[in-house]
Order: C-alpha cells, then sequence, then structure tokens
C-alpha cells in the first residue's frame, strides 16, 4: 500500500495530473486514434469500391463490428479506471526552496523573545519568577541592559519560562524577521543551530538585587504589533469571470506585501468540457492599514487566538465546476470555501444565476468536531532532508506556531506557505487547459518539521461521459448485394 501511495504521489508530482485525468487523456487519444483508423479503413473500401475494384459490404461491415467491440471493451474498461483512480492535484516538495518563488512566510506572529523579568511588569521589581508571566508586554528597559540591544518587543509577551541564569546571544543580521540566529546557555543547553556568529555574540547575564532577590532572563514568545508583522490573509473573494462563461483552471496562494492571498487561473469554457487555455487572474494587493480597507471584512490578521486554519477538500457536486474560492471567518478559524456553478457539458454553457458557496462549516462546537492536525517539535520546513508528504485529512485544522526551542529559538512562524501555482498540464501535447470541479488545502509535512500549508485541485469527474456510441451505418446500402466481388485485376 505504501509503494503504490507512492507511486501516485510521485506521478502527480512529475506529471502535474491527477491519476483520472492522466486516464481520461489517454483514453481520448486511444479513442481519437480508433476513429481515424476506422475512417480511413472505411474510406479506402468506399475507394475500392469507386473503382469498380469489388462490392466490399462484408468488410466494410466487419470493420465496422469489430470496431464498435473494440471501443465498446475501451470505454467499459476507461469506467472502470476512471472510477476508481484519485482526481487530487497538487505540488510536492521542490527541487530547492526559494523564498517568495516556492515558499512564504508568516511572520512575528509567536517569536522566541529574552527578555528580563524587571521589564515584564510595571513595578520595575523581580519578586515573581519567569513562569508568572503568561501574558504581559514590555514595560520598560532597566538601565539600558541586553533590551537595548535587541528590538523590543511592542506587542503582547506570552507563556515566559525559565532556562538558566545565563547566556550568549548570536543576534540575527539587520534585515531579518528573526531576533536570534541561536542562544547558549551556561548550563549547556542551546537554542538554535549553534555556529559562527557574523554580528558577534552578546553576553547576557541575570544579576540579585540588594534585597536578595533575583532578576532572571525569561524566555518568552512575542506576538508583535501587527505593524511589523506580516500575518495577514485576505478575506476577498477570487472568481472566474462566469458572465464571459470563464472557470477556474488553476490555484495558488501567494503574498503580495504583508497579505496572503488565494489566486486563481482561468479559461473559456467550450463544448463538451473542453477548457481554453488559462490564464492568471492576477490577486489584487491591497495595505491593511490604507483607508477603507476593514479587518475583518477585508483581511483577518492572525493572533494568538485566532490562528487555527481549516484543511478541507471540497467538490461540487455533479454537472458542477469550480468558478471561485475564498478565505472566511468562522469563529476563530480561517475558514476555506468554494464557488460552483452548473454548466451543460454538451454545450460548454454556465448557468451564472445557480451558483452556489460551498463549505464545511464543521467547529469544535460540532457533535464530530473537527481533528487537530498537531505540529512535534516543528523545525523550519526547509530544513528537512526528505520530501515532505501530505499527512492532514479533510475535516481537521492546524494552528500557525512558533518553530521548537531546541531547533530554532522560536524564531519562525510554521507551517511555511506553499506559493507554487497548482495548474493541470495536459497528457500526450493534447491543448486547452483541465476542466476543474473542486479546491482545497492540506497540510505537507513530517515529524520533527513545520510544513507547508498549500492548496490543491480536485479535477472533474470524466467517467459519465465516456461512452461508445457506434459509428454510422456503411458507405453502401446492404440490400445491394451480400455476395463478395473479387477484386478485377
Amino acid at each position: 500500500i505504501i509503494c503504490q501511495f507512492q507511486e501516485e504521489d510521485s506521478d502527480v508530482c512529475d506529471l502535474q495530473m491527477s491519476p483520472h485525468q492522466l486516464i481520461y487523456d489517454m483514453y481520448n487519444t486511444i479513442a481519437l486514434t480508433e476513429i481515424k483508423g476506422y475512417a480511413m479503413m472505411q474510406f479506402s473500401w468506399m475507394l475500392l469500391r469507386i473503382y469498380g475494384r469489388g462490392n466490399f459490404t462484408q468488410e466494410a461491415s466487419l470493420t465496422r463490428q469489430r470496431y464498435s467491440e473494440r471501443t465498446g471493451q475501451t470505454a467499459s474498461a476507461a469506467r472502470a479506471a476512471l472510477a476508481m483512480a484519485k482526481r487530487d492535484l497538487y505540488r510536492c516538495d521542490p527541487p530547492v526552496h526559494t523564498a517568495g518563488a516556492t515558499y512564504a512566510e508568516v511572520t512575528r506572529l509567536l517569536q522566541g523573545y529574552v527578555e528580563n523579568e524587571v521589564d515584564l511588569n510595571g513595578d520595575g521589581t523581580c519578586k515573581e519568577n519567569c513562569a508568572f508571566y503568561t501574558l504581559t508586554e514590555n514595560h520598560g528597559c532597566y538601565k539600558e541592559q541586553f533590551c537595548s540591544k535587541q528590538d523590543k518587543c511592542n506587542g503582547r509577551i506570552i507563556d515566559c519560562q525559565y532556562v538558566d541564569s545565563d547566556m550568549w546571544v548570536c543576534p540575527a543580521s539587520y534585515n531579518s524577521q528573526r531576533r536570534y540566529e541561536w542562544i547558549e546557555y551556561e548550563n549547556g543547553r542551546t537554542l538554535g543551530r549553534v555556529g559562527s556568529c557574523r554580528l558577534g555574540t552578546t553576553k547576557v547575564d541575570s544579576w540579585w538585587r540588594w534585597t536578595l532577590t533575583h532578576c532572571s532572563y525569561c524566555f518568552c514568545l512575542c506576538e508583535d504589533e501587527a505593524s511589523v508583522a506580516e500575518r495577514f490573509f485576505s478575506l476577498r473573494e477570487a472568481l472566474a469571470d462566469i458572465k464571459n462563461n470563464k472557470v477556474v483552471t488553476g490555484i495558488r496562494l501567494v503574498k503580495h506585501g504583508k497579505v496572503f492571498h488565494i489566486q486563481i487561473y482561468q479559461g473559456k469554457l467550450v463544448e463538451r468540457g473542453f477548457v481554453e487555455s488559462s490564464e492568471e487572474v492576477v490577486a489584487q494587493a491591497f495595505d491593511p492599514t490604507q483607508p477603507g480597507v476593514i479587518e475583518g471584512v477585508d483581511y483577518h490578521t492572525l493572533s494568538y487566538e485566532k490562528r487555527a486554519i481549516d484543511l478541507d477538500e471540497l467538490d461540487s457536486p455533479s454537472g458542477h465546476v469550480l468558478t471561485g474560492a475564498r478565505f472566511r471567518m468562522i469563529g476563530a478559524h480561517l475558514h476555506f470555501e468554494i464557488r460552483s456553478t452548473p454548466f451543460n457539458y454538451t454545450t460548454g454553457k454556465l448557468s451564472p444565476d445557480r451558483s452556489q458557496w460551498i463549505s464545511n462549516d464543521n467547529t469544535e462546537g460540532s457533535y464530530n468536531p473537527r481533528s487537530r492536525l498537531e505540529l512535534h517539535k516543528p523545525d523550519i520546513p526547509t530544513r528537512a532532508h526528505t520530501s515532505l508528504r501530505i499527512d492532514s485529512q479533510h475535516d481537521q485544522y492546524i494552528e500557525f506556531t512558533h518553530s521548537d526551542f531546541d531547533a530554532d529559538a522560536a524564531q519562525s512562524t510554521v507551517p511555511f506557505v506553499d506559493i507554487q501555482p497548482v495548474v493541470p498540464s495536459k497528457a500526450l501535447n493534447t491543448k486547452g487547459a483541465t476542466l476543474i470541479s473542486g479546491a482545497g488545502l492540506y497540510h505537507r509535512g513530517a515529524r520533527g518539521s513545520g510544513g507547508f500549508i498549500a492548496a490543491k485541485l480536485i479535477t472533474y469527474d470524466y467517467s459519465k461521459h465516456v461512452k461508445a456510441e457506434p459509428p454510422p451505418s456503411e458507405f453502401v446500402d446492404e440490400s445491394e448485394t451480400t455476395e463478395f466481388v473479387p477484386i478485377v485485376n
């Protein structure tokens, strides 16, 4: 079973076609070859008859009979194969991960942050311990110590803990979203990958006051203010131009500025499920701070309480195709939805007025609540030594969180977002785009990795349209003669 799964996964990754689509395109090619051969044979019998080489009625009839048998068997086999074949289409790990090209990151959501207890309360005291500060904020910079050498957390400070009194801190470069490259404590514990430090390490020591209270450096999580973070998701709809009979032919997640968007590709639907070549519909970029842009209407800001994203696979009803997608908030969850539009397969005409939004509105308060996809000690996913595979299921959710303390000093937000386009290829050099009926979100990861959130497509189910119709009657009237006339030399 594992080998079969890996082979299917490899086919989807390499060909960028769903198994269902591959079988259907192959069937179309075989059927077209068959009908070309049949037409050529019948044309040959007709020419021979016209030029007086014989009657050839029996030969033409036998050709028609054998063609009907072969095409009927091929159609039956194709229908059976299509019924079992998966229609999922997604992207796998690229050969090389490239920021801004294959993936993007949510930043400054929950990030590891070193702060002394004296700056975690308004009284400037050290009478508590680190664990006391589960939710607080920065209250100053006592005597311009280590706090003056790092970016202050201008938002909420969460879940502090004590690791050790003294440490060496390697600061990150100035243009990085990280605060630290690594931290090494005197007790031997290290956070992040300890190595060379381009900017030089900083020695950070806790101290005692004359009142015999210990002012400890705590390791906390910083939820920075939104103005310096990149943790916005657009709630605007990504729609195909259904008034001009266009449907969705591809999808991707993109990051414009600080905002993540759903971006689609579209193509014109014509007769018998054929879609003309697709074009990219660029998502409209916007700044969350600009006038007229409203939180909760135009965008959602990830926060400690609202950082869950639902993982669903949504398909259209029979006779419908995909014409749009969007994010919507349901409680504290960022929720994915698709727009489905009915169409006439023969004519290719859409029925825009009958479009509907489809979603899986299951919540944690339902009778069968969504299950949470847990991340175990998640490191940066680009550090994975093996290809990451899909480990999520429909009706799950995952929370954006910090990377592992020991592996990365909690400096990154995981999972990362896969921004590779998901656009089906066409088999055997056939033209046009592929008909799509559904879409979804999934997580690709492994134990010890933060993984990636990515979009996927569900290709249209062609099985009900695979029919082997008998060819028209022979070119000659069988009532004329049934005798075989030999060729005249």
